[in-house]
């Protein structure tokens, strides 16, 4: 599986530069972690899939919430699915008007920071939205002290063990 995704990435890096496409010139693979490293700062302007994986990676650190969990929510929330992901949108908004990768309401973005926070900021700012994300989960781990609870607070906005807890905690990236 690791030399599979290691030829998608040499693959998709020998495409793009064939057709100019600057943009990945930061991408390279770390053998030895057996991933991909991406070595610059992110902008709006690049893949909203780079950029899930590039917050995602950052900011799962920045709040010591594992890896797997995070990217459990994001696929969880809009189907997220790896740093190769190129048709992945990010803009979704649920009926229950959360909005943007990570699906946060804005009503709890506040609680979170003392930002102000829009739809439209929450929808369109990657780094935001997975930076507030994450940082509620952390919030909520550190008053649940259990992951499942965090994550069904998270999901419902009361600290249940549901479906959607059981399946983020169990989640396993498979790109």
């Amino acid at each position: 599986m690791k030399k599979l995704i290691i030829g998608a990435v040499l693959l998709t890096i020998l495409l793009l530069t064939a057709f100019n496409t600057p943009t990945l010139e930061f991408i390279k693979l770390d053998e030895e972690l057996g991933g991909v490293y991406i070595s610059k700062k992110m902008t709006q302007n690049d893949p909203p899939c780079l950029q899930m994986y590039y917050y995602i990676e950052q900011y799962a650190d920045s709040f010591n919430i594992p890896k797997n969990y995070a990217y459990g929510i994001a696929y969880k929330e809009t189907r997220y699915e790896g740093p190769f992901h190129w048709t992945y949108n990010h803009k979704k908004i649920s009926k229950g008007g959360a909005v943007g990768p990570m699906q946060i309401k804005p009503s709890t973005a506040r609680t979170v920071s003392d930002e102000k926070f829009t739809v439209t900021k929450l929808k369109n700012n990657i780094e935001l939205n997975v930076k507030t994300s994450l940082k509620l989960v952390r919030q909520l781990y550190d008053k649940y002290g259990n992951w499942k609870l965090a994550f069904g607070c998270y999901n419902t906005g009361k600290p249940i063990v549901n479906n959607y807890a059981v399946f983020v905690y169990n989640y396993k990236a498979d790109w």
